[in-house]
Order: structure tokens, then C-alpha cells, then sequence
């Protein structure tokens, strides 16, 4: 008797394990558990950066103008960023790409090319809660367009230190795919400081009339050469540049590499180089576009904010005298603490 009460006994208290064992093996989700994840996921979607779509009208990777753009493009997507690019789009094209975007839903469409600029305008008013931005640098501007500077007369006043130190002729030559503001302005620029160092430098300027014309430029910055005697060349746009870049080559003067370091296409002509870090821009397009407060701004970014910059060629840094580097420096750490401000001449 008492053997079967003990083993129904036995009996309960293994029902009763098995019964608790069930409730552990299923657990619930506590209701404070799914409001902290509701409210992580709405954070995540309020800090999602807005989405950008790039236009280029050359090849990314063209170690010039348009690949300063597609970089920093390229770190707007690792902070998180929805982004597109579309390269090598013609002047005729670019306003059916930016139609495409803005159908796409991207909330920035940055057209990255002056030549740009009237199919911007027209597509920004057909789209006003898009914000776009093109490579004016003239300060025009709409509600929902931006505009940023060029401020390469900055870096083009350093080039002209280097210039007037190594310029055999002191005659310097310049080469701009329009004689628009920002090209007009980089040539003075060079031309002031190179006269800081020689006095009678002089500079020839060429509008070649093209943005990419290769053989144009080349054949422009050679008849520089025979009339002039330039040894020392500047280029505003890549074409102009890389024309200029083949007629030192042939006539053993010295090339300044355009918006990328240039030097490994010609190591034996181009002696420096303006670099442009456009991240600066792109984010203050993203930052005011997700803040709400994108009004037709005009961003300007030069040497001081750490925008531009001029590099040596490593292999002709032995030919820079080292009063031209200490000269080059001191006037860089001028223009960032503000006490050099480099002439803007644009016309």
C-alpha cells in the first residue's frame, strides 16, 4: 500500500517537472523587449543618410574631376548612404539621368560639370523635393539647387611659388577648357605667386574652348612654347591639362596636375599637383539636406578648410630648391590662419 502511494507520488512530481520544463522551452517576448526594438529600428531609419545619385561627365577614374567626385561619393555609401553614379554622361544626356534619378527616389542628385548647369535648373523645378547641386562655382543658386565652389586659385598661388623658382624664362603659360571664373582666377593666382619670387614672370593664357579636347590643348600649349617661351604650364580642366602635360613632354617644361595627383601619368613633367578632397562638400549637401535645411546654399571649400592642396612629384622633388618648399609651406600655414588672403581675379 504504501509502495503505490509513494509511486503515484513519484508520479505527480514528474508531471509537474515536465509541465515546467514546457513553459521554459517556449518563451514569450516581454512587451518592454519589443518597444526597445521597435524604437532601435525607428532610430535607424531617422539616421539613415539621405540617398545621393552622382552625374559625371567623364570616367570615374580619370584621376581628375570626376574622380574627386566619385570618392567622395564613395564615402557617403560606407557611412551608410543609398548611392548611384552614372559617368561619361554628354551635356545633351545629363537631364534625361537626372529624370531617371529623381523617379528613383534619391533625395540629392549632384551634377558634377559647369557645363551642366541650364539642365540642372530645368530639372530641379520639375522636381522640388529633390535637392540638387552642379559644379557652378558662380554662386547661382536655387531653392533646391546648390552650387559649390571652386577655389583652386588658392592651390594655383602655391603652384606659382614653385613656378617662379624653377621657371627658366619666368614665363608661365595657362590653359582653360573656358576662360569662365574659376579657370580665369587659378591662372592670376599662379601669376601672383610666382611674382613673389620673380618679379618679371609673365603669363600667357589660352581658352581652348573645350573641356576634354586633348589634342586641342596640346597644340595650343605648343604655340605657347614657340611664341611665348613658357616653360611652365597650368591647366583648367582635364583636357587643357593633359594637353599641356604632352607638350612639356616634348619641349621639357614642367606641368601641374588638375583636381588629382597627376604625376604618374608624365613623372618627368609634372612637378606638382592640385589636389581636391570634395568629401567636405558632399557632406554638407547630406547634413543639410537631413537636417531640412538645404536652401540654395553656396559651399566653398579651399586650402584653409583642408579642401585643397598642392603634392610634389617625388620624382622631380630633388629639382625644388628647398627656399621654394619653405616658401610653398609658409604661405599654405598663411592661408589657413588667415593671415594670406590669394587675389580671386575672375575676369
Amino acid at each position: 500500500m504504501h509502495t503505490r502511494i509513494f509511486q503515484r507520488l513519484i508520479l505527480v512530481v514528474l508531471i509537474t517537472l515536465l509541465a515546467g520544463c514546457a513553459q521554459v522551452a517556449t518563451p514569450t517576448t516581454p512587451p518592454a523587449v519589443e518597444e526597445q526594438a521597435a524604437t532601435q529600428a525607428d532610430i535607424q531609419e531617422v539616421e539613415s543618410p539621405p540617398s545621393i545619385a552622382l552625374v559625371l561627365i567623364g570616367p570615374k577614374d580619370d584621376n581628375s574631376w570626376a574622380e574627386a567626385a566619385y570618392n567622395a561619393l564613395q564615402v557617403q555609401a560606407e557611412r551608410g548612404a543609398r548611392t548611384a553614379y552614372s559617368e561619361s554622361v554628354s551635356d545633351v544626356d545629363v537631364a534625361r539621368v537626372m529624370r531617371g534619378y529623381a523617379e528613383e527616389g534619391f533625395d540629392i542628385i549632384i551634377a558634377h560639370s559647369f557645363s551642366y548647369q541650364d539642365a540642372v535648373f530645368e530639372v530641379a523645378e520639375e522636381y522640388p523635393n529633390v535637392n540638387f547641386a552642379w559644379a557652378g562655382g558662380i554662386n547661382r543658386t536655387a531653392p533646391n539647387v546648390a552650387d559649390y565652389d571652386q577655389p583652386f586659385y588658392e592651390p594655383s598661388y602655391l603652384v606659382g611659388i614653385l613656378a617662379g623658382h624653377l621657371s627658366q624664362t619666368g614665363s608661365l603659360g595657362a590653359l582653360y577648357g573656358f576662360d569662365i571664373p574659376v579657370c580665369h582666377a587659378m591662372g592670376e593666382a599662379m601669376l601672383a605667386g610666382a611674382k613673389t619670387v620673380n618679379p618679371d614672370a609673365t603669363l600667357t593664357v589660352t581658352a581652348v574652348g573645350n573641356w576634354g579636347d586633348v589634342s586641342a590643348a596640346k597644340e595650343a600649349a605648343l604655340a605657347q612654347v614657340d611664341t611665348a617661351g613658357v616653360d611652365f604650364f597650368l591647366g583648367c580642366g582635364e583636357g587643357p591639362t593633359l594637353g599641356s602635360i604632352e607638350a612639356a613632354r616634348e619641349t621639357g617644361a614642367y606641368a601641374t596636375g588638375y583636381v588629382g595627383d597627376m604625376a604618374r601619368l608624365a613623372p618627368d613633367v609634372v612637378l606638382s599637383s592640385i589636389v581636391w578632397n570634395m568629401t567636405p562638400i558632399f557632406q554638407a549637401i547630406s547634413d543639410e539636406t537631413a537636417a531640412g535645411t538645404f536652401n540654395g546654399p553656396f559651399y566653398r571649400f579651399g586650402v584653409k578648410e583642408g579642401a585643397l592642396d598642392v603634392v610634389l612629384n617625388p620624382d622631380l622633388a630633388a629639382r625644388v630648391p628647398t627656399e621654394a618648399i619653405e616658401a610653398l609651406e609658409a604661405a599654405r600655414q598663411a592661408i589657413v590662419a588667415g593671415d594670406l588672403e590669394v587675389p580671386f581675379i575672375p575676369e
